[in-house]
């Protein structure tokens, strides 16, 4: 319900608003009354107290500084001038110093009259005197009554000069004049509070039909929102769910003042210098506030007010007010869930990603700390689009686009990216499909973690488990699966396989006068020689220490194999590079072959051992083949 409606709470405020140009008629009307009460109260009392002056010449020369005075604030004040000047006063609080200071001219221009001559004229030029500033004193409580501060301004400066000239020289015929002075001055404040006071207590509804304001207020107390009207700081009316509203009784509100209502008095002041001056340019203000009820809880609250009935003050204004502790905590509870879900996505990703609806990317935003934005260079490529090497890339490019065009989501799809000189960047995607408010696909949105170092640590201990650590050449486990492979293939095409056994002579004694570190290096280039003595498609295995296996498949008889194990032993028997004890190594070799030797793994390897310790007791550097 908005405050603006409420027009009904001040009956002496018309429904229709009248124009600028009758508020200017009105206000101007008013304005020529004042200034023309008092220039006749300037001529009774020049009139009253020529005749009793020496000088009656300064009495002409304070109704011209006094009709100076009231002109000139009377072109200053004229409304059709503020108007035209574009710049209106909406501040209250200056407005009020405004009105203040116009008392003060005003005020100032009667005091003086007690300075030019008539108080040391004679008695009847006194009482004549005392008369003068009395009338002009209770008329000004009278004109004053909206503003106390501004009536007291006023009456201290045109009684003050006069006071200050009874202390100093009492009147003979009345010498306490300064004490009657003084109670008179406090009647004329007086006077004004109780014209104030008057003025607030009006009935707002008791002018109507009493038909009428029943209607009215059924109308407040079914809406569904606390409303309150004020006057200044103070509470008038309410409707009946503002004391559900604030858990008070009827009793306790009347002549509440409005801070009541806050739960700190810092809150209710920044509030309270924020609607003064949004209230003070004709507009509504809103607010989010925390309010206390009569239990001592705290709540939230939405505040607006309007203020109705004109410019007079203590200003009119209607206050309404939404209890939104529900909405306040949601809004926290959401918070809290998207500040906890950001925090989960940081821990669970690196990227965020957004495409279009052609699956182009639109969007990749850095999650985790160590990503970086390297992937920015792909906006506007699809994912299945990036760089790929080799055959077997195919089949994985047309599933990845398959997923992305059927629209459902996915979890865990791999995807590799090309980094720069570097090996592609194996990424991880879970995507789910975006919609519009019409249920229209308009891209997928998801995330993407980077496991290039999972998999290639993965490789790694995959790797450790079927190799060798020092020669990198497999063990005997990938040797027994490559061996078993070997044979089931020479079965089915009745081929033959060699099994080399190869075993350095002398090895204990290497490492027994040049130590460990130059074995290792012997073994790594005898490695080497190994694998450059066979064909691409052979395996050359460490077994165990110095000793090595070379496997041949696909031979086409059984004496293949002796050319390559003459080929090895000459290989062996060239000069190291690494300096050791011996010049040259020498193995001795053992052969078998299947299917003449032995049908199976471990029948062809005995065999292939037993040979060469035959060769190494019959003096080493030689082989052994049947």
């Amino acid at each position: 319900m908005k405050p603006g409606s409420l027009s009904l709470l001040r009956p002496d405020v018309p429904q229709a608003a009248p124009t600028g140009q009758g508020r200017h008629t009105d206000a101007l009307r008013s304005l020529r009354r004042v200034h023309l009460l008092g220039q006749l109260a300037c001529v009774v009392t020049v009139a009253g107290l020529w005749p009793h002056l020496s000088s009656p010449w300064q009495l002409l020369l304070w109704w011209l500084g006094v009709s100076t005075a009231q002109a000139l604030l009377a072109r200053m004040t004229h409304p059709a001038r503020l108007a035209r000047s574009g710049t209106p006063i909406h501040d209250p609080l200056l407005r009020h110093y405004l009105l203040s200071a116009i008392a003060v001219v005003g005020g100032g221009a009667w005091g003086t009259l007690a300075l030019v001559g008539p108080y040391e004229a004679g008695p009847q030029a006194q009482a004549i005197l005392f008369m003068a500033l009395g009338g002009v004193t209770l008329a000004g409580a009278g004109i004053l009554f909206a503003s106390r501060s501004a009536c007291a301004v006023f009456v201290t400066a045109a009684q003050l000069p006069l006071f200050i000239q009874t202390v100093v020289t009492p009147p003979a015929t009345l010498p306490h004049a300064s004490i009657f002075l003084g109670v008179f001055v406090l009647f004329a404040l007086t006077l004004n509070d109780l014209l104030a006071a008057s003025r607030d207590g009006r009935p707002l509804i008791g002018a109507e039909p009493a038909e009428l304001a029943g209607l009215q207020q059924a109308m407040l107390d079914n809406t569904g929102e606390a409303i309150v009207l004020s006057r200044g700081h103070r509470i008038q009316r309410w409707n009946r769910h503002f004391p559900e509203f604030m858990r008070w009784t009827p009793a306790d509100i009347a002549g509440r003042r409005l801070d009541a209502c806050f739960g700190s008095r810092q809150e209710w002041r920044r509030h309270a210098r924020a609607a003064i001056d949004t209230l003070g340019r004709g507009e509504t203000y809103r607010g989010v506030t925390r309010l206390r009820r009569q239990d001592g809880c705290d709540f939230w609250a939405e505040v607006s007010g309007r203020r109705v009935g004109g410019s007079d003050l203590p200003a009119h204004i209607v206050w309404t007010a939404a209890d939104i502790t529900e909405r306040i905590s949601a809004e926290a509870r959401d918070d809290l869930a998207h500040t906890q879900l950001v925090a989960l996505l940081h821990q669970s990703a690196d990227w965020y990603w957004e495409t279009d609806g052609q699956h182009r990317l639109m969007q990749i935003t850095p999650l985790a700390m160590a990503a970086d934005d390297s992937l920015q260079r792909h906006i506007g490529r699809k994912w299945w689009q990036f760089q790929r090497s080799g055959q077997s890339a195919r089949p994985a490019h047309g599933m990845l686009r398959k997923t992305f065009e059927q629209r459902e989501g996915f979890r865990d799809l791999p995807v590799d990216v090309p980094d720069g000189s570097h090996t592609p960047r194996r990424l991880q995607l879970s995507g789910t499909p975006r919609h519009d408010e019409h249920g229209s696909f308009i891209g997928y949105h998801g995330l993407a973690t980077d496991v290039t170092e999972r998999i290639r640590d993965r490789e790694r201990i995959h790797f450790l488990a079927y190799h060798d650590a020092l020669t990198s050449l497999p063990n005997r486990r990938l040797l027994m699966d490559r061996l078993g492979q070997s044979i089931a293939r020479a079965q089915r095409y009745q081929e033959h396989i060699g099994v080399i056994l190869v075993d350095v002579d002398d090895f204990k004694r290497i490492n027994d006068l040049a130590g460990h570190g130059t074995g290792d290096r012997i073994l790594v280039e005898m490695a080497d020689r190994l694998r450059h003595s066979v064909r691409s498609c052979d395996t050359v295995a460490r077994l165990e220490g110095d000793a090595f296996v070379v496997l041949l498949p696909e031979l086409e008889n059984a004496g293949a194999a002796q050319p390559v194990a003459a080929k090895i032993l000459s290989m062996l028997l060239q000069p190291l590079a690494q300096p050791s004890p011996r010049n040259a190594l020498g193995a001795s070799l053992g052969v078998a072959t299947f299917p003449d030797d032995a049908t199976n793994a471990e029948g062809l390897l005995r065999i292939a051992d037993g040979r060469m310790l035959r060769a190494k007791r019959r003096g080493g550097q030689r082989i052994e083949h049947s």
